[in-house]
């Protein structure tokens, strides 16, 4: 969607402000900023089933200064606050999930109950084949010890009863314990509009410029730190695509020193991206020069 009036029908997204950072903690949204607003942002946390590791991450997604001014500006998001999560939290809540605890728990024995009957109902036969051939082998061996009576009562139906009352409870240390990556209380908190100073200082107005003009070019942004930049830009879904530029954000591209210009060429050649040097002209506008180090030549070429 490229048109602002295509954003009109979604919801307005909460992000979540929590000791000066941003952060987006439902998937639904998170999944919303990036499919219709190209809002990548950067995920943090651990994922539940593999928590020792950092190649793949999870929830929470955590927003770059310029992506949450954009939402803020575009009014796309709202950003809030919440004063219970800079408190202990009230007995109240602790009760709350106490029980829900408590109850995840009961479900868990009663549900490991009804698996382990299913599971004796399977090998049911197999078990009674089992017990049968036993008390053969004990008749034959010690006469009188097993009576034709009590070979007969050993039925199907007799050895599930039996079966069933060995069930014991789940032990509570080995209950899985829900892992939940949204507040599964929000809704009993009170959100707080929060205050958003960025941009401030004019290294950080002159990266929101071009973030913001990059943006409105339709290009997709994430952080180009890995690469020596400030943002790399995608034409499409980072997903799907590899960068296409390395953007370097300056006050003034002749004052660059050469050397300087020479390493990140270098650096993009080398990664096949092309560096872009962005900066604000006389009349506030951002102007861009893209170089490319040649190979062979030793030397970097300007384009404008």
């Amino acid at each position: 969607m490229d048109a602002e009036g295509d954003y009109e029908s979604h919801s307005c997204v909460n992000l979540t402000l929590t000791h000066g950072r941003v952060h987006v903690w439902n998937a639904k949204d998170a999944d919303l900023l990036r499919r219709c607003y190209r809002i990548v942002g950067n995920l943090v946390g651990a994922l539940p089933r593999n928590p020792h590791q950092v190649q793949m991450l999870g929830l929470p997604l955590q927003l770059m200064p310029e992506e949450v001014t954009l939402l803020i500006e575009k009014d796309f998001a709202k950003l809030v606050e919440y004063e219970e999560m800079k408190k202990e939290p009230a007995s109240e809540l602790k009760e709350i999930f106490n029980d829900c605890r408590e109850r995840c728990y009961e479900e868990q024995v009663v549900a490991a109950a009804e698996q382990r009957k299913r599971e004796i109902e399977v090998i049911a036969d197999k078990i009674l084949s089992g017990k049968r051939k036993k008390l053969e082998k004990r008749m034959k061996s010690t006469p009188g010890s097993v009576t034709e009576a009590e070979l007969n009562e050993l039925t199907h139906e007799k050895v599930i009863e039996e079966e069933c009352k060995k069930i014991q409870r789940l032990p509570e240390h080995l209950q899985v314990c829900e892992i939940f990556v949204e507040n599964p209380l929000i809704k009993r908190l009170t959100p707080k509009e929060a205050r958003w100073s960025f941009p401030s200082s004019n290294t950080e107005k002159l990266r929101y410029a071009v973030f913001k003009d990059m943006w409105e070019r339709d290009y997709y942004l994430t952080n180009g730190i890995k690469f020596g930049g400030d943002f790399l830009v995608y034409p499409g879904d980072p997903v799907l695509f590899h960068a296409k530029f390395i953007v370097k954000c300056v006050e003034d591209v002749d004052q660059v020193n050469i050397h300087d210009l020479v390493t990140w060429s270098r650096i993009g050649t080398s990664t096949k991206k092309t560096l872009v040097v962005a900066s604000l002209g006389s009349t506030k506008k951002v102007e861009y020069k893209s170089y490319q180090w040649v190979e062979g030549e030793n030397h970097v070429i300007e384009e404008m």
